[in-house]
This record gives C-alpha cells, structure tokens and sequence, in this order.
C-alpha cells in the first residue's frame, strides 16, 4: 500500500504505431503535463521500441522513457541487456525496464518460442541477464544509474518471479481470462474481485518485499460526466462484466476528473496499484488529474 501519495506515478503510453515522430512529440507533451514515464510497447509492425525511446530521450531533460512491454520472446537476453544499457547511457539514467514474455501472434510464428513455458523461460533469463549486467558488466556496457525493473504478466509464475526478482509488476492479465473476440483498440477488463485476489497472491509471494514492490497497470481513460452510462456501453462490448464492474475494473478510469482521481487514490489503497500507464487522452488534458490525485 502506499505509504505517501508521492509514490503515485504516472506515464504516458506513445502511439507508436504512428511512428518515431509523433512519440517524441509525446514525450515532450508529457514531460511538460507532469508525466513520470513516456512508454512505447513491443509489437510487429511498430518501429523498434529501443531507437524509438533513444529519439525521445534526446529530446526530453526529465521524464523517463520506458518499454511498456518489452517482448523477451524476441531477444537473446545477453544481446537485449546490451541494448538497453546503452539506452540508459543515452538517455542519461532515465530508462525504466517493464519485461514480458510476449504474446504468440501470426507475425512471429517461429520468431518467438511457441509454448507458455519456453516464452516463461525465456523471460527468467532475460530478467537474470539484465540484472547480471546492473552490477557486472560483460558484454553489455555499464548502466548509468539502477532502471526500475518491473515484470508484467498474467501467470501465477510471473507474480511469483516478479515478487522474487523485480521491482514491480504490472498487470498483463487477470485469469480466468474470458474468451471473447474485441474490436480493435479494446482490451480484455479484469473482474475485480479476481484482481484484487491476483494482487493479493503477489503480495503474499512478496512476503516482506511487498511493501516495496510498486504495482502497476496500462488504463484506458474515458473523462466523461456520465460515468454510468459510458459503463454500460462498454458492457455492450465487455458482455463478460457487469457496469458495475467495469466502473471498478483496475484497467480502466471513467468520470470526471475528480472522480477518476478518487478511483486512483482507493485502488491505490485497496489494491496497493500506484502507477498507471494510461492512454485515451492527450496528456496535457490529464495534467489536472496528476495534480489532483497527489493533492489527495
């Protein structure tokens, strides 16, 4: 649980799939919005998240940039704890790590390995190498400082090596995962009472690193004034949950800004979730929001 409301961080998920350009530009949008973090993910199709954070580092003096989520299934570990060394360097010590053991999809078949378990074993070693390279550099150069590193998944085995390894996890995924086909640009909402039961599993794997282990997930933002009814038009689409629980989803902020503020600040102390990655609105339409939800 949070200790002090400074310890509530927020970043800005960059649409990368618009390209190298529009995710400096919004970098530098969030870094002036107050924004800690400027996130890119790792899928075919987008521009090599590494090159693209190095271009919005150099153009940013404060907020750090950060793979949201690095897919470990098409690395070597050794050769990607280079990379984001040098990344470090480049960015003067504001790099942040968020691993994942990627998800299998038609474009890399063959690329990444095809079993849960070899993609599970593929992430322990990049976590392993890239935390061998924090304190003794081989073949990847020294970092600048000690990035954040946090894990994101959805397995037992993933709260379980994060609570033992990382600095944090992130919500991937909370099964029972149901089996519904979304449209574009729509994510599968956990269910909240299983949420809080899959926080409460890593914290208890943590056992006395729990209180250090900054939780974390993507969030969708919706600024409405009529919360109830974007709700139920969401459960026309999420016809799994409930407007009830969609509202209380962790993945998802809907309100106005007062009331997505007071979403953060109970989850914050319910679910011990302090940092979101959020997406949906432009940045400095979410400025006011930082400022409210670190007001308390």
């Amino acid at each position: 649980m949070p200790d002090s409301l400074a310890q509530f961080r927020f970043g800005m998920s960059a649409p990368a799939a618009a390209g190298v350009d529009a995710v400096v530009d919004m970098a530098v949008r969030a870094e002036r919005a107050g924004f800690d973090t400027v996130t890119v993910p790792d899928l075919p199709g987008f521009p090599s998240p590494l090159i693209t954070l190095t271009a919005a580092a150099w153009a940013t003096t404060a907020i750090h940039v950060g793979t949201f989520v690095l897919n470990t299934g098409l690395w070597n570990p050794d050769t990607i704890a280079r990379e984001l060394a040098t990344l470090d360097q480049a960015s003067d010590g504001r790099l942040e790590i968020t691993l994942g053991s990627g998800i299998p999809q038609p474009a890399l078949s063959g690329i990444i390995p095809a079993d849960p378990q070899g993609r599970f074993e593929r992430l322990r070693a990049t976590v392993e190498a890239v935390k061998s390279a924090l304190v003794s550099p081989g073949l990847a150069p020294a970092f600048t400082g000690r990035p954040r590193l946090l894990i994101a998944g959805g397995a037992d085995r993933t709260l379980r090596l994060a609570a033992a390894e990382a600095d944090g996890f992130i919500i991937a995924s909370v099964p029972p995962v149901p089996k519904i086909k979304l449209p574009p640009g729509q994510l599968v909402l956990p269910e909240p009472a299983a949420a809080e039961a899959f926080l409460a599993r890593l914290h208890g794997y943590a056992g006395e690193r729990a209180s250090r282990l900054e939780v974390g997930t993507g969030a969708e933002v919706i600024v409405t004034d009529d919360a109830q009814a974007a709700a139920e038009r969401l459960a026309g689409i999420h016809a799994y949950l409930t407007p009830e629980q969609i509202l209380a989803s962790p993945k998802i902020l809907i309100g106005t800004l007062d009331e997505i503020a007071a979403q953060i600040l109970d989850r914050g102390q319910r679910l011990g979730l302090t940092y979101y990655v959020l997406r949906g609105a432009p940045p400095e339409d979410l400025a006011a929001l930082i400022t409210r939800v670190r007001a308390g």
